[in-house]
């Protein structure tokens, strides 16, 4: 958006100049402020080439600003779908952690570690996305410019500790060897069950940061994507999820797919 935005204002000030001579050759052509019409030269032509020049500008212009609207929309439209999506990994990763704690279920090293991935990736994206407006600052140029700068570099470090989670499991792994048990780890191992409920706290705080956040986008786009009705559903669907277990894939028909 940048390259565009920068290709806008300078047509702006190029047309702006070939205003200014248009208007002075047409003052000329009335008052004869400077000797013209000679014979190879006159006021009419250099008229008609300014104004000709000035109209072209004007549809250039004017497309520019088409495509930049365009543009503007396209990157409103990813940045909530990033934002919103990555709502949802910090919902995946908070509902898998309290479901193995409630169910006193046993821990794998991979509770979490598929939608930390995304998480991580969809940090990456929002980073990247160029969004500047023309005419100073509105909610999204804020929410971007205050994620990248403060909360980007932080997000990404609470994600990457979620890995103390993996190392919990291996402490309660050996503690329970050196028990002379089986080292069949549960959300009831000490060490296991003080990161989940960390992983939840901490993922409880980021969440509402995000909803926060994406519902000042919303507002600032006149609510476009209607960000309390989609947040109120991806919630739902979280609430009654049900994890599936070995007994319900073992039961599950094959699957067969047909060219």
């Amino acid at each position: 958006m940048t390259t565009s935005l920068k290709t806008i204002k300078q047509l702006i000030w190029v047309l702006l100049g070939v205003f200014i001579l248009t208007y002075l050759i047409s003052l000329n052509m009335e008052n004869h402020y400077v000797v013209a019409n000679v014979k190879w030269l006159s006021n009419n032509f250099l008229f008609a080439i300014a104004g000709g020049a000035f109209a072209s500008l004007v549809v250039v212009l004017v497309c520019e600003i088409i495509k930049y609207r365009q543009l503007k929309f396209a990157t409103e439209g990813a940045l909530f779908s990033y934002m919103g999506n990555l709502y949802g990994q910090f919902l995946i990763i908070s509902g898998n952690c309290k479901r193995t704690l409630n169910g006193h279920d046993l821990v794998p090293d991979n509770l979490i570690q598929s939608p930390c991935d995304n998480a991580m990736m969809l940090a990456d994206y929002i980073n990247g996305i160029d969004y500047i407006t023309f005419c100073g600052k509105n909610n999204v140029s804020d929410v971007l410019s205050k994620f990248k700068t403060e909360k980007f570099l932080l997000l990404k470090n609470v994600i990457s500790s979620f890995i103390y989670l993996r190392i919990a499991i291996r402490e309660d792994s050996m503690m329970l060897l050196q028990q002379g048990k089986r080292d069949i780890v549960t959300s009831d191992c000490p060490h296991v069950k003080d990161a989940l409920n960390k992983v939840i706290g901490q993922t409880s705080t980021i969440l509402t940061y995000l909803d926060q956040i994406i519902s000042q986008m919303d507002d600032g786009l006149d609510n476009r994507y209607n960000w309390h009705n989609l947040r109120k559903t991806l919630n739902t669907y979280q609430d009654n999820f049900e994890t599936k277990t070995l007994a319900d894939y073992m039961n599950e028909d094959f699957v067969v797919f047909q060219s």
